[in-house]
């Protein structure tokens, strides 16, 4: 399978897309953020909440899966369902795991399915950056951005490189990357496999739980005519992970053959132009997710989400009497579609096909004049009669109090459509859907500021939001049944984020941040797989002396958090742990060099969801060709 996709990679010739910015250059690229506009903003006229992890920061934990690098950004939490390529899911301030919307090079990838993003199908993925915007989104996205927007950004490099690694837990894993440039445009490809014996995830000592996963990527961009920009991506993953259940239904698992095999194909292409006085953004895209439980060797039921999506942005700017007014619009259409494949049991027929569609218009104004900067943004969607037609709203001030601090305010409101999976999902003696559910509605606002002074950076954050209709899960103990429901109150959050750097030398560099979420539900219970507390600190160092050694090290604190108990239908608190993980990398030669990295040094228990024991501590080491 390796073999196929290292080879194939490298055949395949595709034009292909594009991040939600033009072909800009790198360094163009580190002075604006993609996520927050329909356009790209200049990094100091953004006035939401926005982190961005670059390429060095990257290199500090340099993990495998994408969702440990984000344990360095304030306000998200991630939770994972035992090996690496199981369920993992990311929640922004303190938000549901569906509540986030991630983009690859602005393209759509979450699941249609159940709404969410599993990161355990992100390995292997070569970025540049990361950017994360945190609150409200909808105004821009639609529907699923009520937590935030997380865009991966790939680094598209045309030169050859590549990495191999060998470690604990009999974990194997690759990367080949390459491309070509030619006349106006170029094309880059990459792939990537992992493999892993794992642990047993029920923590009985049974037999070990592994996971693997194989992807290629291919981006590509060309100009045409002199005037039209195009780009695209193709990208296919695939993943395998073993698991244990919960057979006798006293909310530990227990040793068994359980394993789900997903697979994802995503294609986005873009053209732009200028014509007519306007800039004009053409998109679309299609994503395709399948997912296959099996039991003993057998397959159980099979589930598939595809969404089309097509795209027409005009933009326009003004400059009048030192002031700048930037103007953009969207109309989308989305086509959402979902089957399930089942036996049918005495509690119904889990065999489903719906499908629902989406008409989005939204526009959005940014206002710079001196040190003040302005926007605003609204949406409407209408959802084809199966929700309620939803209209939502952001806006948000910035102010340069001197060229060294700036603060801003921004305030919203969002929309979350109920997932196929709650409204029509089926497991047998688990799970019912309930198809009278009601969108998630959710307001909130966010006061901040930033401070730069010499190599010293900080940046502070208050926020509150309240969700109303908030979707949760009522159980049944007796028939061991779950369904989903719209609470009746309203369920409230808040929090503060921080976030400081410190460049030390000119080859070290120290980061650091650390998050207070309080989230509780219309009742004032606190919210399930939220800690209270996340923490992070990362070092970067990089010889003066030698070109190409590097060395990095990050602590990553998540506190206590509760969790349900399936066996007795009560609320447990899963203990705070300390996460470690460093990095080194040494040059052979030019080209080629020699790598360690180790990941939860300290071999503590972690603790993410209740019953899945996950790996204990890891050492791999390498040789990389760069």
């Amino acid at each position: 399978m390796k073999s196929i996709l290292f080879s194939g990679c490298a055949a395949l010739c595709f034009i292909a897309p594009a991040h939600a910015q033009s072909a800009d250059t790198e360094e163009a690229r580190q002075d604006t953020i993609s996520v927050v506009g329909l356009r790209p903003v200049a990094a100091e006229d953004v006035t939401a909440s926005v982190s961005v992890l670059s390429a060095a920061d990257l290199a500090v934990r340099d993990s495998e899966f994408i969702a440990d690098q984000l344990r360095a950004v304030p306000g998200l939490g991630i939770s994972r369902s035992g090996t690496q390529s199981g369920l993992t899911q990311i929640r922004i301030r303190g938000a549901e795991a569906n509540h986030t919307l991630v983009l690859l090079n602005g393209i759509e990838v979450s699941d249609a399915v159940n709404g969410e993003t599993d990161f355990g199908l992100f390995s292997g993925l070569n970025l540049s950056r990361i950017e994360v915007a945190r609150g409200e989104q909808s105004a821009l996205y639609g529907s699923d951005a009520v937590g935030g927007v997380i865009n991966l950004v790939t680094a598209d490099s045309t030169e050859l490189n590549a990495a191999a690694e060998y470690g604990t837990f009999d974990t194997l894993l690759g990367h080949v990357s390459g491309g070509l440039d030619f006349g106006n445009g170029n094309l880059s490809a990459a792939a990537s496999a992992f493999s892993t014996d794992g642990v047993d995830v029920s923590g009985n000592d049974g037999e070990k739980d592994g996971s693997e996963s194989y992807s290629f990527l291919i981006t590509g961009n060309q100009q045409v005519a002199g005037s039209i920009d195009l780009s695209g991506l193709l990208t296919y993953r695939a993943t395998s992970s073993q698991t244990d259940p919960d057979t006798d239904f006293d909310g530990l698992l227990d040793n068994a053959d359980r394993e789900t095999e997903s697979d994802q194909w995503l294609f986005g292409a873009r053209a732009s132009t200028t014509a007519f006085g306007l800039d004009h953004v053409l998109t679309a895209s299609f994503n395709s997710v399948v997912r296959e439980n099996f039991a003993d060797g057998a397959s159980t039921d099979e589930t598939t989400g595809e969404r089309t999506k097509i795209a027409y942005s005009p933009a326009t700017s003004f400059e009048f009497d030192g002031a700048v007014l930037d103007l953009a619009g969207i109309l989308d259409w989305e086509q959402e579609d979902y089957t399930r494949e089942g036996q049918a049991s005495l509690f119904g027929d889990p065999n489903q096909s719906r499908t629902f569609e989406t008409l989005g218009a939204a526009t959005e104004a940014r206002l710079s004049v001196g040190d003040l900067a302005l926007t605003a943004s609204a949406r409407h969607d209408d959802n084809d009669g199966v929700f309620d037609d939803a209209d939502t709203w952001r806006i948000g001030a910035a102010y340069n109090v001197s060229p060294a601090f700036r603060v801003r305010a921004s305030a919203g409101e969002g929309v979350k459509n109920p997932t196929f999976t709650e409204l029509f999902g089926f497991y047998p003696g688990s799970f019912v859907g309930n198809p009278d559910l009601e969108p998630e509605t959710s307001s909130s606002w966010e006061i901040g500021f930033d401070h730069v002074h010499g190599p010293f950076d900080v940046s502070l954050t208050y926020f509150e939001a309240e969700l109303e209709n908030e979707i949760y899960t009522s159980y049944a103990p007796p028939l061991f049944l779950a369904t989903p429901m719209n609470r009746t109150g309203e369920s409230e959050r808040s929090g503060v984020e921080g976030a400081f750097g410190l460049t030390i030398s000119e080859t070290l560099r120290l980061n650091a941040s650390a998050t207070k979420i309080d989230s509780t539900s219309d009742s004032g219970i606190q919210e399930i797989r939220v800690p209270e507390w996340t923490g992070s600190v990362s070092v970067d160092w990089q010889s003066s002396t030698v070109e190409g050694m590097r060395a990095g090290f990050a602590l990553d604190y998540i506190g206590t958090q509760l969790d349900t108990d399936f066996g007795t239908f009560t609320t447990v608190s899963l203990g705070d742990y300390l996460l470690a993980s460093g990095t080194f990398e040494y040059p052979v030669t030019e080209r080629f060099s020699v790598t360690l990295r180790g990941e939860n040094l300290f071999d503590v228990r972690v603790d993410d969801v209740f019953g899945y024991h996950a790996p204990g501590a890891t050492a791999l080491i390498g040789v990389k060709l760069r």
